[in-house]
């Protein structure tokens, strides 16, 4: 484990241990916020431009980034291995709230591209445990 992977964890068990729920999820997922892309943001937001509606524009970004998963009227995003580049070979089980920072990742994207709010429910995580990590999508 990295120096720094070792300092982002003490910082984040000490939002766990000193910071309300909410306070953390909403720092956790701002940094997601700034972590995303601008080019991707932009490549989305230039296919949603595209689109003459939002099931084109999913459908759309869906044949270009394979972890956009859509099933029915169901939005998940999925991956099968941690993509965070600070904790991707972080060895240990990090405290839930971290993966909110991946939450605000995939909201900022949808938010930025569709122009509107969403809410991004995190269902599974890797770091927690499971064999994938799942956000749901709510448009």
């Amino acid at each position: 484990m990295s120096h720094l992977q070792k300092w982002i964890g003490t910082v984040v068990d000490g939002l766990e241990d000193m910071v309300d729920a909410k306070a953390k999820i909403t720092i956790l997922e701002n940094c997601g916020r700034t972590c995303i892309s601008p080019a991707f943001v932009k490549k989305a937001k230039k296919l949603k431009e595209k689109s003459g509606s939002n099931e084109e524009f999913l459908k759309k970004l869906a044949k270009i980034w394979s972890h956009l998963k859509l099933d029915g009227k169901n939005i998940f995003v999925v991956y099968n291995q941690c993509y965070c580049p600070m904790m991707k070979s972080y060895e240990g089980k990090l405290s839930k709230s971290f993966c909110h920072c991946s939450r605000g990742w995939v909201k900022e994207l949808f938010e930025k591209s569709l122009e509107k709010p969403v809410t991004v429910i995190l269902e599974k995580a890797i770091k927690q445990g499971d064999d994938i990590c799942r956000f749901r999508v709510k448009l």
